[in-house]
Parts: structure tokens; C-alpha cells; sequence
């Protein structure tokens, strides 16, 4: 029973730290609230539209104005200039006034009907890849279809049957279905795994800062008791962030969600559990509650990148494709969305639990052992002898 109440003691009393204390209050779980509120407000029509396109016909051709019809008839593309010269045109490219430039080229319309590929020259400002990739789709779309049109209608006068000519534009039919992200946007790619990172994040942070204010108060060193109730503690506030992102704020945002409870909860405890097991070996370090802030906001960014999501993981150096596992993070992404998003069970994901589980195995007695070393601790340098 002694043990029990010792455990609940410390476990109660990082709850009235993070209570008492606003600046972990905040990171812990107000700045999860606002950041599921705000970060995916840019992302909430999912695709790009209306990037402006300038036109330059220079065939005037029934076919021509055909394909620029069509061109503005694409929500994708807004088609804002038609005419002009295309040098004075690839200077608003450079200068981003417009995002792609499309020149159709006389002859375009003979070319079409005497079964010859015609050409047509596109241009997209890649400084912005979204809207670049937008217009060369767009226009590719167009085009095709086009092509497809003029050569079924020769086929028809050359008197094939309909179906023929069907079967010769279009040997092989293909249809495309998007898994997992039906809607093909950017928000339902990039804001599940952005949650994944905030909630580690947040959570490093909110430690250090309780941390590090038992640190300036000397009161760092705990038994392994004490230690495994302040473990216990930080644990469950990670996996309180994370059934709110990931039960909560993917059904409000409409986001992807295939999982359900059981697999991600238990892999939330165990990816709560590895953070805040390093969380805590990292801020024993620190001897002020702002060292840990000043350290760990500048690394959201790489461990996005290293995780393998937003950057492909055969272009990173062997070493970090290694070393990224010793990030929660990495583990956590892939894990997490693979659960959430695409409703694999938990043997699907066991390298991933076995990554944090091996991670925690060695943050936590290390933990332990440390904090019971440091001032305050049972068996720091200057503790008072047994009688």
C-alpha cells in the first residue's frame, strides 16, 4: 500500500504542477487546441484552385479555341490572359503573376486532323510545386481529351462503329481510385502526421518546463517511485492529446479515418510512454525551465523531414535513415496514420511498436537511476546516511 500512494502522490502532484502552472498548461493542452483549430485552415479545400494561366493562341482554330474553352472550364485553372506575346507572358511567369503558360502553335488544328501529334508548349512556375503540378495536369487533362475526341471522329468517317473507335483511341480503359485519401488533398496527407509531431513536441516542452522548475527550486530527485509516478503522469497527457487529435479532431476536420479505438489507444500509450520517458531524461539535464523551450523549437522541422512523410526516406544519407529511429516521432508518424488512416491493424505497425518499446526500455531505467541520483534524490551524493 505504501508503494501505491507513493506512486499516486507523485502522479497527483505533477497534475497540480501542470494546473498551478500556466506556461505548461498552455503547451500541454491549450496550444493542442489551437494548433487543431488553426493549422489546417489553409488546408480546408483540400486542392488547389483557380491558378492562373495565360493563354496564347496562336493557331485560331476551331480546335484551338476548343482547348481553351475547355481550359477555362477547369476549376483548377483560372485562364486570365488570351492573346499577347509570349515573351511579355513568361515575364509575369517569372515574376509570379501568372503560374503557367500555354502556347498553342499554328498548325495546331491541321496537325489534329491529319492524325500527326500536335504540340503545344506548356510552362509552370515550379517555385510553387502545388499550383505548377496543377497546370500541367490540367492542361495534359485538356489536351487528351481533345486528342481522343479528333482521332474517334476520324475513325467514325474512315466508318468503324462506334465501339470500334471507342476500342481505338482508348485500347485500355484505366480508372483511378485514390485509397485512403479519396479526396487527394494536401491537408488530409499533411495535417495527421503534423498532429503526431505537435503532440511530441508539445509534450517534450511541457516537461521541461515542469522539470526544470523543480530543478531551480531543488527539487529534482526523485525515488523510482516518485519517478514512475511523474512518468505515469506525463504518459497519460500524451494519450489524452492523442485520442483528442485523432478520435476527435480528424472527425471535426473531416479528415480521413479508418481506424478504431482499441489499436490507437494502445499504441498511444506506448508512443506516450517513450516520449515522455526521453522528455524526462532530457530535462534532468536542464537546470531552468526555459533551457528546454530555447533547444527544442527549432527541431520540429527536421524531425518531420527525418520521419520519411514530407520527404522520401531514399533521399536522405544512409546514417539518418538509421538514426531517425531514435526519434519517437518517426516511429509515432508511421504508426499512427497507418492506424488512424488507413485502418491496418497492430501487426501491420509492429516494427513501429517495437521501435518505441525498445526506445522506453532504455529511457526508462535510465530515467529512474538518473533522478535518483540528482539533489533530493535517495541516492544523490549528499543524501543524509540511514540511521
Amino acid at each position: 500500500m505504501t508503494s501505491v500512494r507513493a506512486l499516486w502522490q507523485a502522479y497527483a502532484a505533477v497534475w497540480r504542477e501542470i494546473g498551478a502552472d500556466k506556461g505548461a498548461l498552455m503547451l500541454l493542452f491549450v496550444a493542442g487546441v489551437v494548433y487543431s483549430l488553426f493549422y489546417p485552415l489553409p488546408y480546408r479545400y483540400e486542392q488547389v484552385e483557380s491558378v492562373s494561366v495565360a493563354v496564347v493562341d496562336r493557331d485560331l482554330s476551331p480546335s484551338s479555341r476548343t482547348l481553351v474553352r475547355w481550359l477555362e472550364a477547369l476549376p483548377v485553372l483560372d485562364v486570365e490572359r488570351l492573346g499577347g506575346e509570349p515573351a511579355a507572358l513568361q515575364e509575369a511567369l517569372w515574376r509570379g503573376e501568372v503560374m503557367g503558360l500555354v502556347v498553342i502553335p499554328e498548325g495546331f488544328h491541321g496537325e489534329l486532323l491529319s492524325g500527326r501529334q500536335a504540340e503545344l508548349q506548356v510552362a509552370s512556375h515550379e517555385g510553387y510545386l502545388l499550383a505548377g503540378s496543377k497546370v500541367l495536369t490540367g492542361v495534359s487533362q485538356v489536351a487528351a481529351t481533345l486528342g481522343a475526341g479528333v482521332t474517334r471522329q476520324r475513325l467514325l468517317g474512315q466508318g468503324q462503329a462506334s465501339w470500334q473507335a471507342e476500342a481505338g483511341h482508348a485500347p485500355v480503359r484505366l480508372e483511378a481510385r485514390a485509397l485512403y485519401n479519396v479526396a487527394e488533398g494536401y491537408g488530409s496527407y499533411v495535417v495527421p502526421a503534423v498532429m503526431v509531431l505537435i503532440i511530441q513536441q508539445t509534450l517534450l516542452m511541457g516537461i521541461t518546463l515542469i522539470i526544470g522548475s523543480r530543478a531551480e527550486r531543488g527539487r529534482l530527485g526523485q525515488s523510482p517511485l516518485g519517478y514512475g509516478g511523474m512518468l505515469a503522469a506525463f504518459t497519460s497527457v500524451g494519450v489524452i492529446n492523442c485520442l483528442y487529435y485523432f478520435e476527435g479532431v480528424t472527425r471535426f476536420q473531416d479528415y480521413p479515418l479508418a481506424g478504431t479505438l482499441g489499436p490507437t489507444l494502445l499504441f498511444s500509450v506506448v508512443f506516450s510512454l517513450c516520449v515522455s520517458a526521453l522528455a524526462l531524461l532530457l530535462a534532468s539535464a536542464f537546470d531552468t525551465r526555459e533551457r528546454g523551450l530555447q533547444l527544442l523549437l527549432a527541431t520540429s522541422i527536421p524531425m518531420l523531414f527525418l520521419a520519411g512523410y514530407s520527404w522520401p526516406v531514399e533521399a536522405l544519407p544512409e546514417p539518418l535513415v538509421w538514426l531517425r529511429w531514435l526519434l519517437p516521432s518517426t516511429a509515432g508518424i508511421q504508426g499512427l496514420v497507418a492506424l488512424n488512416q488507413m485502418g491496418v491493424g497492430l501487426g501491420q505497425v509492429s516494427r513501429e511498436l517495437w521501435v518505441l518499446l525498445g526506445l522506453a526500455l532504455v529511457a526508462v531505467p535510465l530515467g529512474a537511476w538518473r533522478y535518483a541520483r540528482l539533489p533530493g534524490g535517495p541516492l544523490a551524493a549528499d543524501a543524509a546516511p540511514d540511521a
